[in-house]
């Protein structure tokens, strides 16, 4: 990629808000200046029920970094599904943990990543970059059908119009050219003298 490139990719990044859901004090600090040194305005959350709270009352947040364990109260995958029922929001969790147990926790719920919290902070930057990406996309995808499906709708109402259109048509050609119910037989009578007309 070349350098020009790059600042534009950085800069679409640039002030992308991220609520940070990290019961570790230490953790959290560290994850949070390292967030802010990459350009992101950061919100932090100790417990899952207040992640959820500032989801709710918060409409700037870009994506969510969710951590799985977050002692008493409900965890992260359970928060997650709170958020994500009421909100499309990219969201990526972050762990300590690679056993499978708690990997397949995160299973059925959308989300755009899964991140060791040993990782660097060059992985971690990345991995984020690419939820964002990747959410773009997905958005796109979505738009694309939507329009899609908008065509449809307006060609078949079309459809229809014209058909309608052409019954109607067809309706009053018929009327047009049906024999008259009465002719005229001989106009040198005082008195017109008709006959029904049985053709």
């Amino acid at each position: 990629m070349e350098l020009k490139d790059q600042r534009n990719l950085d800069q679409k990044f640039e002030k992308k808000t991220i609520l940070l859901v990290e019961d570790d004090v230490i953790i959290s600090m560290m994850e949070t200046r390292t967030l802010i040194t990459n350009g992101f305005n950061v919100i932090t959350a100790k417990t899952g029920e207040l992640a959820v709270e500032i989801a709710e009352n918060n409409s700037d947040i870009d994506l969510i970094l969710m951590d799985i364990n977050l002692g008493p109260g409900i965890d992260g995958t359970e928060a997650a599904e709170k958020i994500l029922h009421s909100h499309d929001i990219p969201l990526v969790f972050l762990s300590s943990h690679t056993e499978p147990e708690v990997v397949d926790k995160t299973e059925g719920i959308t989300s755009y990543g899964y991140i060791v919290k040993s990782a660097s902070e060059t992985v971690l930057i990345a991995s984020i970059k690419m939820a964002f990406r990747l959410f773009d996309a997905r958005l796109k995808e979505k738009e694309k059908i939507y329009e899609l499906e908008r065509f449809h709708r307006i060609t078949v109402n079309r459809e229809l119009s014209m058909i309608d259109l052409k019954n109607e048509v067809n309706n009053l050609l018929s009327e047009l050219h049906r024999p008259p119910k009465y002719k005229i037989i001989n106009v040198s009578m005082p008195l017109t003298e008709m006959r029904k007309n049985d053709q």
